[in-house]
């Protein structure tokens, strides 16, 4: 098999280059950032498996509410909001939304049994009853998942599902995850380290060009605001999470290895998920450089679920899997973009028969 990715050294530097990466490293050895996010923000919620918070100001009564699920993966829920320029909770404020919600996954106990998709999935179910009983999801890589179980489960509670970077036919593409789950033949009951499941999902800390790749900054800027743009993505990456056995047992081997959500074989809780009675606006965000995530596993969710093909949209754009969520190029253009969606009038998807 080819090899997939590329580990980048000093040698694939030039000295002027070196010279600017030694810097960012000096500037990582500062004061460690305590909150996971720049922006002020509100909890809203305390949940079994998460904390909701609330960005911006207070939603209007009228208002459909728009909640991010991010991943539940090796790093934390930091990358939605990261700098200024490099925040997708800023781009969606600035282009008129009041108020984000999302969804900040808790850090459990390797074994915790709470810790598993349905109790996720229970729980964000309660959440979205909290916020008025229906919602605009935003789903992020395998969080994506999540909001798509939501909608499929429960049909009504969705107004508008975005997927960014979300893979979804395991089947129609092979990807850094789909190979690496393929070697697994089971997983042990206790987890100590989620990394060494979902490798391909963990950054390493000194890892530069990640960074300069996922916030679309200019590798011979030598300005402050890149060092801490940069510094922030770093701290983001040096943060991990342990996840339980149950969850990854059922991620990795069900939906990852098994592909049971695309083939309408996952049950959440209790019944079993069709993604045809999935009614909702869809708009569905790809990348054709990302490895974990490929376009065709992304975009095949488009023929699977039972959103008519007039409120279905879809775009890719030239990036990585990280720069769909906080590259400044791609916030500025395709996330605004998808925020006048989100926030534009369409007729209320009916209820599946």
């Amino acid at each position: 098999m080819a090899k997939m990715q590329k580990s980048f050294s000093h040698s694939d530097l030039s000295e002027e280059s070196q010279d600017w990466v030694a810097q960012f490293r000096h500037h990582l050895k500062g004061p460690a950032q305590v909150e996971c996010f720049s922006s002020r923000n509100t909890s809203v919620g305390r949940y079994r498996t998460m904390r909701m918070r609330r960005f911006g100001r207070s939603r209007k009564s009228a208002d459909i509410p728009t909640l991010i699920i991010p991943p539940l993966a090796v790093h934390d829920a930091g990358f939605v909001d990261l700098f200024a320029g490099n925040s997708l909770i800023e781009t969606l404020l600035n282009a008129g939304h009041d108020a984000i919600h999302l969804a900040d996954w808790r850090k459990l106990s390797p074994d915790s049994a709470e810790q598993s998709i349905d109790a996720c999935m229970s729980d964000l179910a309660i959440a979205i009853d909290d916020l008025g009983g229906r919602v605009n999801l935003v789903g992020l890589c395998l969080g994506g998942l999540f909001a798509l179980l939501l909608a499929a489960r429960f049909p009504a509670k969705v107004e508008k599902l975005v997927l960014a970077g979300t893979p979804v036919d395991m089947d129609a593409q092979l990807s850094l995850l789909t190979y690496h789950a393929g070697k697994l033949q089971t997983l042990p009951r206790n987890l100590v380290a989620a990394e060494d499941w979902l490798a391909p999902l963990a950054i390493n800390k000194t890892t530069e060009l990640s960074g300069l790749e996922a916030m679309q900054r200019d590798l011979g800027s030598f300005s402050r605001k890149d060092l801490d743009a940069l510094a922030a993505f770093g701290a983001w990456a040096q943060r991990k999470g342990d996840l339980s056995a149950p969850y990854l047992r059922d991620l990795l081997m069900r939906i990852i290895k098994g592909n049971e959500i695309a083939k309408g074989e996952f049950k959440v809780l209790g019944r079993t998920i069709d993604l045809k009675d999935i009614r909702a606006s869809l708009f569905v965000l790809a990348g054709t450089r990302d490895e974990i995530a490929p376009r065709r596993q992304a975009l095949r969710v488009l023929d699977l679920v039972g959103t008519p093909k007039a409120r279905k949209r879809s775009l890719a754009v030239e990036a990585g899997h990280l720069a769909l969520f906080m590259g400044r190029k791609t916030l500025s253009r395709e996330w605004r973009m998808i925020a006048g969606w989100l926030q534009s009038q369409a007729p209320r998807a009916q209820k599946a028969a």
